[in-house]
């Protein structure tokens, strides 16, 4: 089984509504050597949960391939879903959560998840070799205009 690194950062942190853009980066290591692909995008009045989850939903729908996956995020809610399988007890319930209200952005838990299932995977927030590039990438591109 393949080995993937998904690397993934977003420019907005915490759970304030605004404008934000988030960048990711899928690492193979074939014939001991590294090969990447990106993928960025912009979201108008988000969320940092909302953009790393985007993030993590079309980075995993192009891994072709099912994997051994490391996912690194800085995202907390990613994190402790992910690491408490609540995603896929939602997803049981109707994407209802414990308490039996809607589970925010279900139709993105669904696309992350659709895409997750055939891998392996664990979560972390360890920090990698990428984070600085990464986030000097969106800084860069918030400051370009529209």
């Amino acid at each position: 089984m393949q080995n993937v690194n998904l690397y993934i950062e977003t420019s907005i942190h915490g759970p304030a509504k605004k404008p934000g853009s988030y960048i990711y980066i899928l690492e193979c290591v074939r014939n001991g050597e590294a090969r990447t692909r990106d993928g960025r995008g912009a979201i108008g009045e988000t969320t940092e949960n909302a953009l790393a989850l985007t993030a993590l939903a079309e980075a995993v729908q192009r891994i072709t391939e099912p994997c051994s996956l490391r996912v690194f995020t800085r995202c907390e809610h990613i994190l402790n879903v992910m690491g408490n399988h609540w995603a896929r007890q939602w997803r049981k319930n109707g994407w209802r959560n414990a308490k039996g209200s809607p589970v925010k952005h279900a139709e993105l838990w669904e696309k992350a998840l659709c895409g997750l299932d055939r891998h392996c995977c664990l979560f972390t927030d360890e920090e990698h070799s990428y984070t600085r590039w990464m986030q000097e990438e969106l800084k860069r591109n918030r400051r370009k205009p529209a």
